[in-house]
């Protein structure tokens, strides 16, 4: 019997199999970690006081958390209403191992090998003082609580922040005579505001004397953003050198050049088996002759049914008999003749190698029931079938037609083929991926290893989920390995990404992967997976091969759209409240003479103080006094003391303004977010208690800066549905026009006291600079799931390359590209 204490491993049962994706429709088994929303019943008892079920234990615990009731951690906040299924967490659960407690808690072990136990509810993120998941409390504005509280799986918080005491009655003393917009101050504001100093004068004179009350010097400031304090223990699936992979699991590692990748040197240099005429017939030689030269046979197999109709094979054996002789060849290969029979390593040799059959053939001839465009676009559709047209030799590939009364062989160049057999899913201002593909492979066009790979990826994706039933997961990678140089052994674990992954870490493709994190595809094309929108610009106008990565790939994830990253600069996100802010300032005259004010006004009253206490006998007994201009004498001084003092006092509040005012120099970095937005004079009132034109907008942050950016200096101006929003451009407008289930957040980063505004599904933790473009940082904004310790990318942002020396390194973190994943496509 197993030690109570000890953590126990839960892991979800998952099944193998290569059914194609229409199989998906059957229900999958539950997952032994799944809660249900109704609460289990509770087992007999004998006795009154019965223990509860670890499953009753968990479900009470998760109905506590999402009760929608205020609770109190120091601070007080709301939780969330209801749990939402996040089918992100059943993924995880189906692909991972996750250690679990005797009370049914998961066990995380941090980056000092130290495990803490918590139960998985609510948002969570790591805490950077103590290294220990805790549970995200989310400051947000009024508009968040009054509309969207029923959504999202994180506690929410009022949004605050931390002002010195003196500066909050300061500025409510002055505030009725600010400026308007317009640069106006009214007359009733500056009487209103002269009433309120006259209430605050003195209590703040006698507070900035208090000590740990009036502190208005500068602290020393940090050269560094927070830390994200993450590491992932688990080994990878696939990893590039094999020391990082499992113990014992050396041969299927990511060293595909030592064990598992069929390389140059493999390649099948003729086929196996060839049809081969002899005696006036065509017969299947399994040892063919080394120099003989053949034709290769294509075909769409919904024309001819070769599985089963005998009169589909006999027409398409003699149309292919009849093309070879017209080429006077005296040998074809036809795929159903001349692979192997039976499912297993020599047929998957077959199918994988194909490519190498087709590149030692004379010439690639289709098979087609009649000379029709349709029929041609119908064998231009099957993924398969492109492969096959762009590896044949030469600049054209030929069809054979049947007539009235023989055949016909007519041929097509490649390119021409693009803009009628092939269609492709056109892109706003994008070229076709066949296209680019069909000039390449004509030596009209020379691509990039980057352009070859993207483009062959959209353009076999495009053909993967029409009129095909798929054989395995990864079917578009095995497809897709046929035009590089290197390739990978089938897995039938495997997933889309994690076999295209495998294949781009084997071959020369210029860090694909590691390039693929800083893109931002558009959040609205949910039907396909990043991979899928490679040969797009993202939504910055950008390309794959604009980007430069600053990280590396350790290897591929067990879970779906998931990798290993080192090397990665992270930085933690804020988002409880905005701390104290640690600035240094100018210091110059009138900020010396606002401290000279508020130092002398004190000593004014102090040693006016003093003085009546001196002379009280001589007040009391002014008729012992020989002269009665001393005594009108003493009175004036002391007066003049408290007069002087109150002066002062009522010069306090704009002196205080001043002394936490005046020109920011440098300030600590750090990243705070909340959810909604503000206006910038409210949200700099909240972080620094005046407004003071200290911060801005980033001008090209993020996809909302496009319209809102200065015509004469490179600066971003405050969005008009932020700042002066109107029945038809407010907020409401702007969150209709959002992906679904995203929320807007806003991004301060108090180191250059920039503001950016973005959209994501879940508030991001942790910022990861993972590349460059354009001047400009890509930094991957990521939420953390605590029970396989992995970060996912919710949106990229582009941030200062200055940033990049003020963030932490940081080594094996978990990355999964976005919250999509086989359900999205790749």
């Amino acid at each position: 019997m197993a030690d109570e204490n000890t953590p126990a491993k839960v892991v979800s049962p998952t099944t193998t199999t290569e059914a194609p994706a229409s199989s998906s429709s059957q229900k999958p088994p539950k997952e032994s970690s799944e809660i249900s929303n109704t609460p289990p019943t509770k087992k007999q008892s004998w006795y009154t006081w019965s223990k509860d079920t670890l499953e009753q234990r968990v479900h009470k615990h998760l109905e506590k958390e999402y009760n929608g009731k205020r609770g109190f951690n120091g601070h007080f906040f709301q939780r969330p209403t209801k749990s939402e299924v996040d089918d992100l967490a059943r993924t995880y659960e189906k692909s991972s191992e996750i250690e679990s407690d005797s009370r049914g808690r998961i066990v995380y072990r941090n980056q000092l090998g130290q495990e803490y136990a918590k139960y998985d509810d609510v948002a969570t993120y790591l805490s950077p003082t103590n290294y220990v998941p805790k549970r995200l409390v989310v400051q947000s504005t009024r508009y968040v609580w009054d509309n969207q509280l029923k959504s999202g799986d994180w506690r929410r918080t009022k949004l605050t922040g931390s002002v010195p005491t003196v500066l909050k009655i300061a500025e409510w003393a002055l505030k009725p005579a600010n400026r308007d917009r317009k640069g106006r101050v009214s007359m009733f504001g500056r009487v209103h505001s002269i009433i309120r100093i006259l209430v605050v004068g003195l209590p703040l004179q006698i507070m900035l004397v208090l000590p740990g009350t009036g502190s208005w010097e500068d602290g020393d400031t940090n050269d560094k953003y927070t830390e994200f304090p993450g590491y992932h223990w688990k080994w990878p699936k696939y990893a590039i050198n094999p020391l990082d992979m499992k113990p014992g699991t050396e041969s299927q590692s990511g060293s595909e050049k030592a064990k598992t990748v069929v390389g140059s040197r493999q390649r099948l240099l003729r086929p196996r088996q060839l049809i081969v005429l002899r005696d006036n017939e065509w017969v299947l030689d399994p040892n063919p002759d080394r120099s003989l030269s053949y034709l290769f046979i294509s075909y769409a197999n919904l024309h001819f049914d070769t599985n089963n109709s005998e009169a589909g094979r006999r027409q398409i054996s003699e149309m292919a008999a009849f093309a070879t002789r017209k080429a006077g060849k005296q040998a074809y290969w036809l795929d159903y003749r001349c692979r192997a029979p039976e499912p297993g390593p020599e047929l998957d040799g077959d199918v994988y190698r194909m490519c190498d059959v087709i590149r030692g053939a004379h010439q690639v001839v289709v098979m087609l029931k009649a000379d029709k465009q349709t029929l041609k676009a119908e064998w231009g559709s099957r993924m398969w079938t492109l492969p096959e047209a762009l590896l044949a030799p030469g600049d054209n590939v030929f069809f054979c037609t049947p007539t009235e009364d023989s055949f016909q062989i007519s041929s097509m160049s490649k390119v021409e083929m693009s803009g009628s057999v092939w269609e492709d899913t056109i892109a706003e201002d994008e070229d076709t991926p066949t296209r680019l593909l069909a000039e390449h492979f004509t030596g009209l066009l020379t691509l990039s290893r980057l352009e070859i790979l993207s483009n062959a990826i959209a353009a076999l994706g495009d053909r993967a989920y029409k009129n095909y039933q798929s054989h395995t997961r990864a079917d578009i990678a095995y497809a897709l390995m046929g035009l590089l140089h290197y390739r990978i052994e089938k897995s039938p674990t495997d997933t889309a990404f994690q076999a295209i992954a495998r294949l781009s870490l084997a071959n020369d493709s210029d860090r694909l992967i590691e390039r693929m994190i800083s893109l931002y595809p558009d959040p609205h094309d949910t039907s396909t997976s990043s991979f899928m929108q490679l040969s797009k610009a993202d939504l910055y106008s950008t390309h794959l091969w604009d980007v430069e990565p600053l990280c590396q790939i350790v290897g591929v994830a067990g879970e779906d759209n998931t990798i290993i990253l080192d090397g990665c600069r992270a930085m933690h996100i804020r988002w409880k409240g905005f701390p104290r802010a640690n600035v240094k300032r100018h210091y110059g005259f009138k900020k010396l003479l606002a401290e000279l004010f508020v130092r002398s006004g004190a000593w004014w009253f102090l040693f006016g103080i003093n003085l009546t206490i001196t002379y009280a006998p001589f007040f009391t007994f002014s008729n012992g006094l020989s002269s009665k201009s001393l005594v009108l004498a003493l009175e004036l001084l002391v007066g003049c003391f408290f007069i002087v003092g109150l002066l002062l006092s009522f010069c306090g509040p704009y002196s205080v303004r001043r002394l936490y005012g005046g020109q920011v120099l440098q300030s600590t970095p750090s990243l705070v977010g909340f959810e909604g937005v503000l206006p910038l004079s409210e949200l700099e009132t909240i972080i620094f208690g005046n407004c003071n034109g200290r911060l801005s907008y980033a001008p090209s942050g993020t996809p909302f800066s496009l319209s809102y950016r200065s015509k004469d200096l490179r600066v971003g101006v405050e969005p008009s549905w932020i700042l002066d929003p109107t029945p038809e451009n407010n907020i409401e407008t702007v969150r209709a026009s959002l992906p679904p289930k995203h929320h807007l957040f806003t991004l301060v980063d108090t180191g250059s006291l920039t503001v950016m505004i973005f959209s994501a599904e879940k508030p991001p933790t942790v910022a990861l600079i993972t590349g460059r473009e354009g001047g400009m940082l890509r930094v991957g904004l990521c939420s953390w799931r605590f029970g396989n310790d992995c970060l996912v990318r919710e949106a990229v942002v582009r941030m200062d390359s200055c940033v990049e020396e003020a963030a932490v390194k940081k080594g094996w973190l978990k990355v999964r590209l976005g919250r999509s994943g086989e359900d999205g496509g790749l």
